[in-house]
């Protein structure tokens, strides 16, 4: 039993510490990896919840067995890519080449699972955060923006960025579903919706809550 229990912490401790940050603050540090925590959580929920549902149709259109086992598999990968420790967060300077133009982070797929993160990351709402039943912002959450980044490698998913914001994605995912499935802001939509913004309940989501 001692064996065992030595055998889990050991598996716990290289789990956290596989996980590595650059350039970052303390601060910077403590709100990453509880946003990396949680993005895992919210990803394996949002896998969970792939079917043929008004959540689905939003970001992926009209359900097909083919299309959804897809979907599944990238959510999956995502997860995978954080279960193995391998992620690796550099905290960048607005003058960093990815930074200029008011994004919230970049990668290059040649660098798996390295994502580089502009300082404006930090300005974006948790999703945890959020009101249940809140619908997450146009421009995304923290744990959203990971799942969308670590979606680009090709041991993930592979995505591309076909379309950006709510309203241009969830248009393509009725026009061309096809890519609609490859599309990194896609996944991010989706796992933000199926957590905190469902319109059907999901294993693990807070009820709704009336505003007034």
């Amino acid at each position: 039993m001692r064996a065992m229990i030595l055998a889990v912490l050991l598996f716990t401790a290289q789990s956290a510490l596989g996980q590595s940050l650059v350039q970052c603050s303390p601060a910077q540090g403590d709100i990453l990896r509880a946003t990396l925590d949680q993005a895992k959580s919210q990803t394996i929920k949002a896998a969970s919840a792939v079917a043929d549902t008004p959540d689905y149709a939003r970001w992926f259109g009209t359900y097909a067995q083919g299309n959804a086992e897809t979907v599944r598999a990238t959510l999956k990968g995502v997860v995978q890519a954080i279960r193995g420790g391998g992620v690796s967060l550099q905290c960048d300077d607005a003058a960093a080449p990815g930074c200029r133009n008011g994004e919230f982070a970049w990668v290059y797929v040649s660098e798996p699972y390295h994502i580089y993160l502009c300082p404006s990351f930090f300005d974006m709402p948790a999703l945890s955060a959020l009101p249940p039943g809140r619908m997450a912002p146009n421009t995304g959450t923290r744990e959203g923006t990971l799942v969308h980044e670590l979606s680009h490698f090709r041991s993930a998913g592979g995505t591309a960025d076909h379309c950006y914001t709510r309203r241009l994605c969830a248009k393509m995912a009725q026009t061309a579903p096809a890519r609609a499935i490859t599309n990194a802001d896609s996944y991010q939509y989706f796992t933000e919706d199926v957590t905190f913004g469902a319109t059907r309940p999901v294993s693990g989501k807070p009820a709704p809550q009336s505003d007034r």
